[in-house]
C-alpha cells in the first residue's frame, strides 16, 4: 500500500470509527432507557430484592445509567470527541463495565450482556479492539460472578437451594452479605466447595460460549477488515484511473480545434460527445492557404484508452502530412503507410478528407470507409454519392479515389461518424440514416448552431435514456459564396471591458452603415450578453469572449458568434416576459435578453465542447 493508497484507508478508517462510535452511543443510551425501567420496577417493589441487595442497587443503577448516557452527549453536543482515536474504548468499556455492574445483580441473566459487549465491537472492523474486549469481558465476567454470590439476587445455582428450618420446614434464604459468606463457609467445612463449583459449571461453560461467539464474530470482523482494506485499494486505484482518464481527456480536447473557423466565404462548427472518457473519434480543420480549407473527420476501431492513443496518433500524421500540393486520396494514403507501421494491434481508422476553394466552392474529397456526408441547404439535402474507399491503417497499402463537388452558395457539407446513425434506443433499434436525413429537411435552420443543436437533442431524445454506446462526432461547414465583410476579436472577461466590446461593436456597424437606430439597440443587446458572461461565466474563474461579427453585402445581413469558456449559461433561458405588459417589470437580466428577441431575426445558443455559443442574425 503506497501513501496515497495509505491515507485514503487512514481516511475511511477514522470515518468509519466515528461512525460506529456515534452508533454505539445511541446503544449505550437504549442500555441506559432498559435500566430505568427495571430500575422503576425495582422501585416500585415489582422486582423484590433483599434489603442489602436493594441498597446497592439504588445507589449503582443511577451512575450506570449515567455512565451510559454520557457517550451520547458527547455525541449530540462534543462530536469532536467521536473523531479521537482513543474514544472508542470509553464507548465500549463503559458498555462492558455495566453489564459487569447489572450481572452482579442479575446473574442470571447476565450471559445475554456479556455476548452483546463482544459482537457490538464488530462495528469498528477492529480485530485488535476485539480482542482486548473478549479479554476484559472474560475478566469482568469472572469478578462479577463471585460478587454476585454475596451482593447480587440469590441465585440458586450460585449459592445452592437455601438451608430447610427443621420446624417450619421452610427454605431459609441467607440474607446480607455476612450470612452468605456463613453459609458458603459451612458448606465448604461439609466437604461442598462452591467457589470451585462455580467456576467449573458456572463460569467455564459461559466462557465457552463467549469464546464461540468471539471467533465466530472475530473472523467477520478480520474479513470485513480485509474487505474494507481492499475496497479502499480498489478505490484508490480507481479514482487514480479516473483522474488518468481525466487527464488524457483534457490532452483529447487540447487536440481538437479550440475555434471553429468562420470568416465572409464559409463557416464552420462541430461537437464530439465521447461514449467514455476518451475515445477514437475526431474532426479537424486545416487552413492551407488564403483560399483553401480542408476539413477531416475520423473513427477509430473500438473504445477507451487503445482507441484515444491511435486517435492521437493519426491526427498527428494529418497534421505532419497534409498540404495544397497534395490531394486528398494522396494524404490519406500516406496517413495509411504511417499507421500501419508497427500496427501490431491490427486497428484502424475510418476517414473522410475534403478540401474546398473557398472562394470558389470547388470541393475535393476522398472516402476511406467512412459515412457518406449530408450535403444541402433549406430542406433539400441528400447523402453525397461517393466511393466507400478502403479504411486506414490495417494495411500497407489501400486504394482510393479523388471525388468533386460543386459547392453552391449557402450549401452546408455535414461529416459525421457512426455514433450518430448506429445509436440506439432501449429497444435495441438504430437512428438510421433514413430519420438524420428527414430531421436535416424538416424545416429551415437559422444557422449551423440551431442545426447541430437540433440534431444532438433529436439524437438523445431518441435514445431515450439508453447508454451511450459509441462516441457521436459531426463537423459542418457552410459555404457562403457571397461577398462578406467580417471582423474578430478576443477580449478578456472582465467588467472593465464591456465598454471596449461595445465600442467594437459600434465601430464595425458604423463602418458597415447598418441604421442607427438598430446598432443603438444592437449596443444595449451585447452590453446584456457581455454583462451575462462576465456575471455568471466567469465569477468564480477568469477567461476570454470571443466575438466575430459579419456582415452579407448581398443579402443584408449581419451574423454575430460570441464565443467563451464560463460557467454553462443559456441567456435566452431568462423569463424576459413582462408582468404586466411595462418592460420597467421585466426580471433582472431580462429587458436585455427581450430587446434581443424582439430585434434579431434569429437567435439560438448551445454548449460544445465546454464553450457556451451565441449566434444572433438580423436580416434587414
Amino acid at each position: 500500500m503506497d501513501e496515497k493508497e495509505r491515507q485514503e484507508y487512514l481516511k475511511a478508517y477514522y470515518e468509519n470509527e466515528t461512525n460506529a462510535n456515534e452508533k454505539l452511543s445511541y446503544a449505550n443510551a437504549f442500555s441506559a432507557l432498559l435500566m430505568v425501567i427495571i430500575f422503576i420496577m425495582y422501585l416500585t417493589g415489582i422486582f423484590p430484592l433483599q434489603s442489602d441487595t436493594f441498597l446497592i442497587v439504588m445507589i449503582v443503577f443511577p451512575v450506570s445509567i449515567i455512565i451510559l448516557l454520557t457517550p451520547l452527549i458527547y455525541t449530540l453536543f462534543g462530536k469532536k470527541y467521536l473523531k479521537k482515536p482513543g474514544y472508542k474504548y470509553y464507548v465500549v468499556f463503559s458498555l462492558v463495565l455495566v453489564i459487569a455492574v447489572v450481572n452482579v445483580i442479575l446473574p442470571k441473566h447476565g450471559i445475554v450482556g456479556w455476548g452483546l459487549a463482544i459482537v457490538i465491537v464488530n462495528h469498528y472492523y477492529n480485530p485488535k479492539l476485539g480482542m482486548i474486549n473478549f479479554v476484559v469481558v472474560l475478566f469482568m465476567m469472572f469478578f462479577a460472578l463471585y460478587a454476585a454470590m454475596f451482593l447480587g439476587e440469590y441465585d440458586p445455582n450460585l449459592l445452592g437451594k437455601g438451608f430447610i428450618d427443621t420446624e417450619t420446614q421452610e427454605i431459609i434464604w441467607p440474607n446480607g452479605v455476612y450470612d452468605r459468606y456463613k453459609m458458603l463457609h459451612d458448606m465448604l467445612l461439609d466437604g461442598e466447595n462452591r467457589y470451585v463449583k462455580v467456576f467449573l459449571f458456572y463460569y467455564l461453560p459461559r466462557a465457552g460460549f463467549l469464546s464461540l461467539i468471539f471467533y465466530v464474530s472475530n473472523a467477520l470482523n478480520r474479513r470485513t477488515y480485509k474487505l474494507l482494506v481492499d475496497e479502499i485499494t480498489v478505490s484508490s486505484k480507481q479514482e487514480k484511473t479516473r483522474t488518468e482518464l481525466e487527464v488524457a481527456k483534457e490532452i483529447q480536447l487540447a487536440t481538437l480545434p479550440s475555434f471553429l473557423l468562420s470568416n465572409e466565404d464559409i463557416e464552420i462548427q462541430a461537437e464530439l460527445k465521447a461514449a467514455k472518457e476518451v475515445g477514437g473519434d475526431f474532426y479537424d480543420y486545416f487552413v492551407l492557404d488564403n483560399d483553401h480549407v480542408a476539413i477531416l473527420i475520423g473513427d477509430v476501431s473500438g473504445k477507451g484508452i487503445p482507441a484515444a492513443m491511435f486517435m492521437m496518433k493519426t491526427i498527428t500524421c494529418f497534421k505532419n502530412i497534409i498540404s495544397l500540393e497534395k490531394t486528398p486520396s494522396e494524404i490519406l494514403t500516406k496517413v495509411n503507410a504511417t499507421l500501419n507501421e508497427g500496427n501490431d494491434s491490427k486497428m484502424f481508422v475510418t476517414c473522410f478528407l475534403a478540401i474546398i476553394n473557398t472562394k470558389t466552392g470547388e470541393c475535393i474529397f476522398s472516402n476511406a470507409g467512412h459515412n457518406p456526408p449530408l450535403i444541402g441547404q433549406n430542406r433539400r439535402y441528400t447523402f453525397l454519392p461517393c466511393n466507400h474507399g478502403f479504411l486506414l491503417g490495417a494495411m500497407p497499402k489501400v486504394f482510393l479515389k479523388d471525388e468533386y463537388l460543386q459547392l453552391k452558395n449557402g450549401d452546408t457539407i455535414t461529416l459525421y461518424t457512426d455514433g450518430i446513425t448506429e445509436a440506439r434506443d432501449k429497444k435495441g433499434h438504430f437512428y438510421g440514416d433514413r430519420r438524420l436525413l428527414e430531421l436535416y429537411n424538416k424545416k429551415h435552420y437559422s444557422c449551423l448552431l440551431e442545426l447541430h443543436h437540433q440534431l444532438k437533442d433529436d439524437v438523445f431524445e431518441f435514445m431515450n435514456g439508453a447508454p451511450q454506446s459509441d462516441d457521436m462526432t459531426y463537423i459542418t461547414l457552410k459555404f457562403h459564396g457571397n461577398e462578406y465583410i467580417a471582423e474578430e476579436k478576443s477580449f478578456d472577461g472582465t467588467q472593465d471591458n464591456i465598454n471596449n466590446v461595445l465600442a467594437f461593436f459600434k465601430k464595425f456597424s458604423d463602418e458597415q452603415n447598418i441604421d442607427k437606430a438598430f446598432t443603438n439597440n444592437l449596443l444595449v443587446v451585447a452590453d446584456e450578453l457581455i454583462s451575462n458572461i462576465v456575471k455568471y461565466g466567469y465569477s468564480e474563474k477568469e477567461g476570454t469572449i470571443f466575438i466575430r461579427l459579419l456582415y452579407d453585402l448581398v443579402d443584408k445581413e449581419l451574423v454575430i458568434t460570441i464565443i467563451d469558456t464560463g460557467a454553462e449559461f443559456n441567456p435566452f433561458e431568462v423569463n424576459s416576459k413582462p408582468i404586466s405588459g411595462d418592460a420597467k417589470n421585466v426580471k433582472e437580466g431580462g429587458l436585455g435578453i427581450l430587446i434581443v428577441k424582439t430585434l434579431m431575426s434569429e437567435y439560438a445558443y448551445d454548449r460544445i465542447n465546454g464553450k457556451n455559443i451565441v449566434v444572433l442574425k438580423k436580416k434587414f
